[in-house]
């Protein structure tokens, strides 16, 4: 999830009637320029009496502190009152920015200090992320920890926007990876093989044993297989082994 890092709120310096509001919410803003205009409860009180001269006095300006972006408003109409130190508005850089994973708790220790990550965009374009944080807190649901990162080149993004955080946790050069239908195993699942077809059409169970597993694949740690071994995905449960077979 994309977070903006620094935000400054604009607040109240008085108590008073809101008179203008000069901006809406995506604006962007510089530093110094009007906000807004409070007055005070005293210049309201004369005004409403009619006193001469009234208007000119009790207006106070509001001037944004910071340049950036309107990120949010609390107040979008004039003649509202507010107290003093109310939040008036939260203006953004919104190029400071910081991607937020919420990784399960096993995974958390191999993204601190990681040096890339691949974020993925909803619009499928990939951008790379240094490691900047972690949060020593897990979600007591979800049991998922915080895990802040920075993006490598200055994004424009959206706050909010949800995006996919790739990571690899160990490389293996000759590892195989299978379809899930052609590992086999026992009722027990503490037994695990395949089976695989000699080049004489002899279908032989082959133990395996079991690496790294995701949706759709699993990673055979023993025994090293070659690429171009042929392997039945699917009817080899009940196989006896050394079967003929034909193969389609």
């Amino acid at each position: 999830q994309v977070i903006y890092l620094n935000k400054t709120t604009i607040t109240a310096p008085i108590s008073g009637y809101i008179t203008e509001v000069n901006t809406v919410v995506g604006n962007r803003v510089a530093k110094d320029e009007l906000l807004f205009k409070i007055q005070t409860k005293e210049s309201k009180a004369l005004q409403n009496t009619n006193e001469a001269g009234t208007n000119q006095f009790g207006i106070i300006p509001v001037f944004a502190s910071v340049s950036g972006f309107i990120n949010t408003l609390n107040i979008t109409d004039a003649n509202v009152f507010i107290t003093e130190g109310n939040a008036l508005a939260t203006i953004v850089k919104n190029t400071d920015l910081i991607i937020q994973v919420n990784a399960p708790f096993e995974y958390s220790k191999f993204l601190n200090n990681r040096k890339n990550i691949e974020i993925e965009l909803p619009n499928n374009e990939v951008l790379h992320a240094v490691f900047y944080k972690s949060i020593p807190l897990v979600d007591p649901i979800s049991q998922t920890q915080q895990v802040y990162f920075k993006l490598k080149s200055h994004t424009t993004l959206p706050e909010n926007l949800n995006v996919l955080g790739t990571f690899f946790i160990e490389e293996k050069k000759e590892s195989i990876l299978l379809p899930k239908d052609a590992v086999l195993t026992n009722e027990t699942q503490d037994e695990f093989w395949i089976m695989r077809v000699t080049s004489d059409s002899f279908a032989i169970k082959v133990p395996v044993i079991k690496g790294i597993e995701t949706d759709g694949k699993i990673e055979i740690v023993k025994p090293l297989l070659n690429i171009s071994d042929e392997i039945i995905v699917t009817g080899g449960y009940e196989l006896p082994d050394s079967t003929k077979v034909k193969m389609n």
